[in-house]
């Protein structure tokens, strides 16, 4: 029977219980709410990271800080010593896998211990507590605290404690600007937080209670003794066992402050400027191979500086793969008075001669030349412009191999005017040489001899692709796989200019260096920009290409300056200390490579009336050879021994004789240099009904008139026309006073000398070899 007592009480219970589910459901309705109007501040609890750029093996080498200065090393949970994590949980919040983001146990302990000891000695916080306070820092207050509660509690809901407790390892700050663990444990103790010990573990649990005061480096004494405490602890809390406690309570507290890694620091910004933002970088570089690179230019500089020379530079690529395995940028980064923070490797920089292997493999390829062709390397002017060789001489008559070997200017900057100017151009951009970024005609024919600007790095990676066979990749900066490249020259052709380079001369050794034991055998190339202002030297064996250079960051010039001496030794000193005497270099596979008889005289193609052949190294279905122009038979008078031709040919007697017929360019230079000439037999005066048998003559300057420069007029204003008669097959004629080639053109081309005191020989031989010669004089 149920009483009034009984109904009553059901009663109450009953709207109790209606009363708390409201409450309950209001409250969570309400934290909803809050909880949608004030979301989690996501980026205060992700910051930005440093960056660790590392080396292949994965040794820091530097370390970037964000913009706000902290340093930050990211760490999953994995990442981290399990005995880490165990005594961080069990001194900083033990009940945290079991509350909801606030303990009220805790609350209450924490509120009695500051009432009995009149001020705030506890706080009570929670991990996820702290994880709100260090993601909104805000002073000490009630209205600050209950902030707090409320921030754990979205923490709890959101995330799961796995994820909390990774956010606290990377949020919690250990003094100065070392901000989680992963940081904390590379600054305190040198190593990553997976290779924590326990009594290192435990010093850092509690180091961000007090970062200066527990610093083991600043206080080991005080950090020793909280050390020794929390082990004590987490002994008693049986968190450990406590044979490991003891242990860990032997080990001593390193007492050496942490010095950030600064290896490779032009390298390192480079990483930095060309890979996106990450925490951590893999590279490709060598600490090995850096090292020695960096050991070597120092040795090397020392010379360099008593010549006037304060900077150099240093590039060392993988050919297979691409990869940078050292790069110096300076001697010493942080010479100021050498601008050492400049990256010599990444400045643009006039190349010198050091383009020209690059053309000689693209004619090769064209079929315009091979290693054993005649080029002329006589004064030729091209609008006004004569190049000249470094030396101020030129040869006459070399071969391709001897007129790259010798790095002559005349032939390379003739040859260039046969390719284009436009197709070299497009193949150096091809080949990653970016910095040519001017329309090519700005460029112009001193392309070839240094107008533009490249970097070493670029520099060097288009000769690692000479080193490979021809097939262009970029460089690698990180570790990648090299997918297909861009064939910028057959392996024929740059095996063939990989042997002329092996050929050189080599400044370090005797002219049998081939068989000195510990020399490595290498392609290179020097170059020297005009005005003496960058030295370079790049070779390459069968697996690295290095690529040197030299000269002043200001731009300065120096007298004498020349890669051949500045920067060539320590190139090789950089093979024999990089590779020692295993350097040597392998024919690419494939190539195909034939045999052709040539003229002995000409290397042309040998004809029938060529005296003499040999055989020669050929592109097989690419090089294109004309037939033997030098060689010509002709009909001479028995008696006179002039040539015979037209209808007199029938009225004397005769033989036949072969001459050797020479390209009048090179006439016209011999004859200005005194050489003795192979002249061809004149054309009898018998033979009326032949067109072209006149005598080249000058009209203009007159050996009898008398020239006077002019005080009342400018020097430069007062010139002479130069005028010929001949015969009706010149079509093109070359002047040439005192030596010098002064003018090239068409017989009807109106050409003016200028004047200069003194007397003159002048010279002109036509296409057909014909030659005339004045002497005349200027008061």
């Amino acid at each position: 029977m149920t009483t009034p007592a009984l109904q009553l009480f059901r009663y109450c219970r009953f709207h109790a219980i209606i009363v708390l589910a409201l409450i309950i459901g209001a409250g969570w309705g309400l934290f909803l709410l809050c909880d949608w109007w004030f979301p989690l501040p996501m980026a205060a609890l992700h910051r930005q990271p440093a960056m660790i750029v590392t080396d292949r093996d994965g040794t820091p080498l530097r370390i970037f800080l964000p913009g706000d200065e902290q340093l930050r090393i990211p760490v999953t949970l994995g990442e981290v010593a399990p005995v880490f994590v165990r005594a961080l949980v069990a001194s900083e919040d033990r009940w945290f896998y079991h509350h909801l983001g606030v303990n009220p146990f805790a609350i209450v302990r924490a509120l009695g211990t500051n009432i009995r000891h009149g001020k705030v000695v506890s706080g009570a916080s929670t991990i996820p507590m702290q994880i709100a306070r260090m993601a909104e820092p805000k002073s000490r207050t009630l209205w600050s605290k209950c902030w707090e509660v409320f921030r754990a509690l979205q923490l709890e809901w959101h995330l799961s404690k796995d994820q909390l407790l990774e956010l606290y390892l990377n949020l919690t700050p250990y003094g100065g600007n070392v901000e989680g663990i992963g940081a904390a444990a590379h600054v305190y103790f040198g190593k990553t937080p997976a290779q924590l010990s326990l009594g290192e573990a435990a010093l850092l649990a509690v180091l961000p209670r007090a970062p200066n005061r527990y610093n083991p480096a600043r206080n080991p004494a005080a950090a020793l003794a909280i050390r020794n405490r929390v082990l004590r602890q987490l002994a008693q809390r049986a968190v450990f066992p406590a044979s490991a406690v003891a242990d860990a309570l032997r080990h001593p507290l390193p007492t050496i402050a942490w010095r950030a890694p600064l290896t490779a620091p032009h390298f390192c910004q480079l990483v930095r400027d060309r890979l996106p933002h990450s925490p951590r970088l893999l590279t490709t570089l060598d600490q090995r191979v850096q090292k020695t690179a960096e050991e070597q230019m120092t040795l090397w500089m020392a010379t360099l500086r008593d010549r006037g020379i304060g900077s150099a530079a240093v590039v060392v690529i993988e050919n297979e793969t691409r990869a940078v395995r050292a790069m110096v940028g300076s001697p010493n980064f942080f010479e100021e008075a050498y601008n050492g923070q400049v990256n010599g490797a990444t400045a643009r920089r006039s190349p010198g001669s050091t383009l020209k292997p690059f053309l000689y493999a693209m004619a090769m390829d064209a079929g315009l030349v091979i290693p054993d062709s005649y080029v002329l390397d006589i004064p030729t002017d091209f609008s006004g412009y004569v190049p000249e060789n470094y030396d101020g001489l030129y040869h006459g008559r070399v071969t391709m191999r001897d007129a790259l070997v010798q790095s002559l200017n005349a032939p390379a900057v003739r040859l260039l005017n046969t390719v284009g100017i436009e197709s070299f151009h497009r193949l150096l951009l091809r080949g990653g040489l970016t910095t040519l970024d001017r329309p090519p005609a700005d460029y112009g024919l001193p392309l070839i001899l240094g107008s533009g600007e490249v970097s070493l790095l670029d520099l060097t990676n288009v000769y690692a692709t000479l080193a490979v066979g021809g097939e262009h990749h970029p460089l690698q900066i990180h570790p990648g796989i090299v997918g297909p490249g861009d064939r910028l020259f057959s392996k024929e052709a740059a095996a063939l200019t990989a042997g002329i380079l092996t050929g050189l001369q080599r400044p370090d050794l005797p002219r049998a260096w081939r068989l000195t034991r510990d020399a490595p055998a290498v392609a290179w190339k020097t170059g020297t920009s005009y005005g003496h202002r960058d030295a370079w030297s790049i070779g390459f064996s069968s697996r690295y290409t290095i690529g040197v250079w030299a000269g002043n960051f200001d731009g300065r010039g120096q007298k004498g300056l020349a890669g051949s001496e500045y920067a060539a030794p320590l190139l090789f000193a950089l093979f024999r200390a990089v590779e020692g005497g295993t350097a040597h270099l392998v024919r690419p596979h494939g190539s195909h490579l034939g045999a052709v008889t040539v003229c002995a005289l000409s290397h042309e193609l040998a004809g029938p009336f060529c005296p003499g052949s040999e055989s020669v190294t050929m592109l097989a279905g690419r090089s294109k050879l004309s037939p033997c122009s030098y060689h010509r038979r002709m009909f001479v008078d028995t008696a006179t021994g002039d040539q015979l031709a037209g209808a007199c040919l029938a009225s004397r007697p005769h033989r036949t004789e072969v001459v050797s017929v020479y390209p009048p360019e090179l006439v016209a230079w011999w004859f200005t240099q005194g050489q003795p000439l192979p002249r061809a037999p004149r054309l009898s005066p018998l033979c009326n009904d032949v067109p072209d048998g006149t005598v080249l003559t000058i009209l203009s300057p007159a050996p009898t008139t008398p020239y006077r420069l002019r005080r009342d007029a400018p020097a430069a204003d007062q010139k002479i026309p130069l005028r010929t008669q001949g015969g009706a097959t010149t079509t093109q004629l070359y002047w040439y006073q005192d030596g010098k080639l002064v003018a090239t053109g068409a017989p009807a081309a109106h050409v003016l000398l200028p004047l200069q005191v003194g007397t003159h020989r002048l010279t002109v031989v036509d296409n057909t070899g014909r030659v005339g010669s004045t002497v005349y004089r200027v008061e």
